[in-house]
């Protein structure tokens, strides 16, 4: 039993040195990795795996989020919260009116801390014997997050359209000067 224990001691510390040299040698050399066709490769996987999960994810509605195993309904229940108060900080930054929105994240974030608690305890009980009235709770505390987040895009929107409308406005007056412009410097050259 001692020998296993040191063998595994032995075997963790040298997995832990090979990470760290790894790691520092990939930093060292990242400039002449990243062109490597391999790395490339890895890295548009990556990509594209992340971008499968984030639309597998949105499609998703807020009862089916509330399922699965505690940690997981967690991280996605802390993560529309987020999403809401990013999206409302986001629209109140911008001179959005938000109204009550802040508030409503903060109560929001106040009952994910309740529910939170709640999944932690449940985590330890049969699949069977979790009670369903907290499943229920967070996917109605996710769907108020998707409704605030909605929301606060929604007047951020709005906010943001006289600017967008000028900024076209100027960008089509300068196109047409300059099209004057070469209009002329033309004329002038093939007389």
């Amino acid at each position: 039993m001692e020998v296993l224990a040191v063998l595994a001691l032995f075997a963790a510390a040298i997995a832990a040195v090979t990470f760290f040299v790894a790691r520092s040698y990939i930093r060292r050399h990242w400039r002449l990795m990243r062109g490597h066709v391999a790395t490339k490769g890895l890295l548009a996987g990556l990509s594209f795996l992340a971008a499968g999960r984030e639309r597998w994810s949105s499609r998703l509605t807020p009862e089916q989020l509330s399922r699965g195993s505690a940690a997981r309904v967690r991280r996605r229940m802390w993560s529309a919260v987020e999403d809401a108060e990013v999206a409302v900080a986001h629209a109140d930054t911008h001179d959005a009116p938000v109204a009550e929105l802040p508030a409503v994240c903060r109560s929001l974030r106040a009952a994910a801390d309740e529910l939170n608690a709640l999944l932690r305890h449940e985590r330890r009980l049969p699949a069977h014997a979790r009670p369903e009235a907290v499943r229920r709770q967070v996917a109605d505390v996710i769907a108020a997050s998707r409704d605030v987040q909605a929301a606060a895009l929604q007047t951020a929107g709005d906010a943001a359209a006289p600017r967008v409308r000028s900024l076209v406005r100027q960008a089509g007056d300068e196109v047409q000067i300059v099209s004057a412009a070469v209009a002329r410097l033309r004329s002038l050259d093939s007389h």
